[in-house]
């Protein structure tokens, strides 16, 4: 049983009973371990993947039949932001937390890329200390870097994930967004996309179109 996310879904006060009895019982089943420095912060995102086959025995534990129950999960984002997603083998994505629900932020200015930077990364969850930019070595060669800070560590951290020579060398954007994904899916729920990753390098999100 995960308290955090039991915690996180009675905090959301959601009227409708049987929506809530729903989601109470996913987040269950949510593997969200946080981290084990911090363990008493919640994780910005988290979800789990619900088999087809163990809808049954859910849907009775709500008072609910199996149809009743997957409409439930399919109307859940009325209820709250999150993202549920169905898939054509029977798997149920299903991605929630802090991240989707936090008040948002006044939207930021977009960063002037021309410049050497640091720049902002605006993943939710990073957002507050990461920072990436242009660099150049002793021989006049330019690099891209990135430093990226979970938001629970704190200013003062060390980077989980730190992109610069000579271990990894960075030449563009797409090179480097790469790269930030590579790093940072170890600390995701999913794969992240590089397109999605390189968006959030370059864009704040107010601005996605």
């Amino acid at each position: 049983m995960n308290k955090h996310a039991l915690a996180y879904v009675r905090r959301l006060d959601i009227a409708d009973a049987t929506a809530r009895r729903v989601f109470l019982l996913l987040a269950e089943r949510t593997d969200a371990p946080g981290d084990r420095y911090r363990p008493e912060d919640v994780p910005e995102i988290m979800g789990l993947e619900l088999q087809d086959a163990d809808i049954p025995a859910l849907a009775q534990r709500a008072g609910l039949d199996a149809e009743g129950f997957r409409e439930q999960l399919r109307g859940l984002k009325q209820h709250v932001r999150m993202d549920v997603l169905e898939h054509s083998d029977g798997v149920w994505e299903i991605v929630y937390g802090p991240s989707y629900t936090r008040p948002p932020k006044p939207r930021p200015t977009a960063p002037d890329l021309t410049r050497g930077g640091p720049h902002p990364f605006w993943l939710p969850g990073w957002e507050k200390y990461s920072t990436w930019g242009y660099d150049s070595d002793p021989s006049g060669q330019t690099h891209l870097y990135a430093q990226l800070i979970p938001n629970q560590d704190g200013p003062d951290a060390a980077p989980r994930v730190w992109i610069t020579p000579p271990a990894q060398v960075a030449r563009d954007l797409d090179e480097l967004a790469a790269a930030v994904a590579e790093g940072l899916n170890p600390y995701m729920l999913v794969r992240l996309p590089v397109s999605e990753v390189k968006r959030w390098l370059t864009k704040p999100p107010g601005s996605w179109g």
